[in-house]
């Protein structure tokens, strides 16, 4: 009796230690495992000095990243490592200011915020000046004013434009008055259709609303419906790419078609939010609730998504090796492009490349061109004979710049103007049309 029962004991005994056994390995395979994914993790947070995880946009300035939170602005120049704000002029009595857009123009950076306006530094965002005489408002109460909502700001030369919850604004001066450039773009009773994204190159302007995209060439005057081939017409978000341009739908699916939008072919994510499109060279990034990067146009994706929550993202922003995303209630983070499998890692926008539109011109044409530092830049028009026909000094600031080139004087024919920046000389054909 005493020996059966020993037995049995011993037999308890062995099952227990078998079971403790077994704990201790999967919690080890478990502890290697975790530590493997936080190791190999291609994202990692970085809100380091940003309060707020509400993040609703970046951009870069200067070499500097700044994002736009429920709160203001914070801007890094360490890749993230530490966020300072930039808040000057943009705090609120009652409550955060939510900055809901970054645009940037020359030395001019605009800030759009979510029902307080469009707030304009002209020191890289250490002052900020309410700039909203003429955008859209409501009455809260008797005596509470609230903007209407600012979704996006994109400029073009002198002019700047503001996609809001009622259409479409444009200020021509440096965001001291807005106008509103909505003849074309859909409307519900008395109010405009919320505008979600936009999109420009040279003179061809996309606006993504919830009729899908309309495009104008003529700087808002008249704005075209463009949806030939689009399925979900909620498009809240646009990306152009060379010759084409690329449309995300909140409903689901993304679509390209040519520059002058006409055709529109969809080409994934059919049953997937796209509310972030990103293009950087051969790149594309695409994103709703995850990230997805294309590097053949759009024709195959592969999931990017290592160490980032499942949360959505809001928006992304390359400055230089790194790529930022921010990420719906849970901060900023951010990843090498390398890790990611990426290897040009420039922005192409961040070159001495030297743009001239339209070509043909009539009485003006654009000179669009980036500088790394504030310098002078010469330019020359010749005739066909080497004769100078035209010469200009412009002021270039740090970044991208565009200057208007009157040419009104000059008659029909073909030219070549000459471009010095910093002693690197480019020359371009140009033709005059009358």
């Amino acid at each position: 009796m005493i020996k059966k029962y020993l037995m049995v004991l011993m037999k308890k005994e062995l099952y227990y230690f078998f079971y403790l056994y077994i704990k201790l390995f999967i919690s080890l395979l478990l502890l290697l495992y975790i530590n493997n994914t936080i190791l190999n993790a291609q994202w990692v947070r970085c809100k380091n000095g940003i309060e707020s995880n509400l993040i609703y946009c970046f951009n870069v300035i200067s070499e500097n990243t700044y994002v736009g939170v429920d709160g203001g602005i914070y801007m890094t120049t360490n890749n993230g490592n530490n966020w300072i704000t930039k808040n000057s002029g943009l705090e609120l009595e009652f409550y955060p200011i939510q900055v809901t857009t970054i645009a940037t123009n020359d030395k001019n950076i605009y800030a759009g915020t979510w029902d307080d306006g469009i707030y304009l530094s002209i020191d890289k965002g250490e002052n900020w000046v309410r700039k909203s005489n003429g955008l859209p408002f409501w009455f809260w109460g008797l005596d509470t004013v609230f903007n209407v909502k600012v979704n996006i700001i994109i400029t073009n030369g002198n002019y700047i434009f503001a996609g809001t919850d009622n259409g479409i604004y444009i200020s021509t001066n440096k965001g001291d008055y807005w106008f509103p450039k909505n003849n074309g773009l859909p409307h519900l009773d008395t109010f405009n259709m919320p505008i979600y994204s936009m999109a420009i190159s040279d003179n061809y302007l996309y606006a993504g609303t919830d009729s899908g995209v309309y495009m104008t060439t003529n700087n808002g005057d008249n704005w075209y419906e463009k949806n030939n081939g689009i399925e979900n017409l909620r498009i809240h978000s646009l990306a152009i790419k060379g010759s084409n341009i690329y449309s995300g739908s909140e409903y689901g699916g993304m679509f390209i078609s040519t520059i002058d939008g006409d055709n529109w072919k969809f080409i994934g994510f059919k049953n997937t939010i796209v509310n972030v499109l990103l293009i950087s060279g051969n790149n594309i990034f695409a994103s709703g609730s995850n990230l997805y990067l294309s590097t053949d146009n759009g024709i195959s994706w592969i999931e990017k998504n290592s160490g980032l929550p499942n949360l959505g993202v809001t928006s992304l922003v390359i400055n230089n090796e790194y790529i930022f995303a921010g990420i719906w209630d849970d901060g900023v983070y951010r990843a090498k492009l390398s890790d990611l499998g990426i290897t040009d890692v420039k922005e192409p926008e961040q070159t001495n490349g030297i743009k001239i539109y339209p070509n043909p011109a009539s009485d003006e044409f654009r000179l669009r061109f980036y500088a790394p530092t504030e310098t002078t830049v010469q330019l020359s028009v010749f005739d066909l004979l080497g004769n100078k026909v035209l010469s200009r000094t412009e002021q270039a600031y740090e970044g991208t710049n565009e200057k208007n080139i009157n040419c009104e004087q000059l008659p029909h024919g073909y030219y070549y103007v000459k471009i010095n920046i910093n002693e690197i000389v480019e020359t371009i054909p140009l033709v005059i049309i009358k």
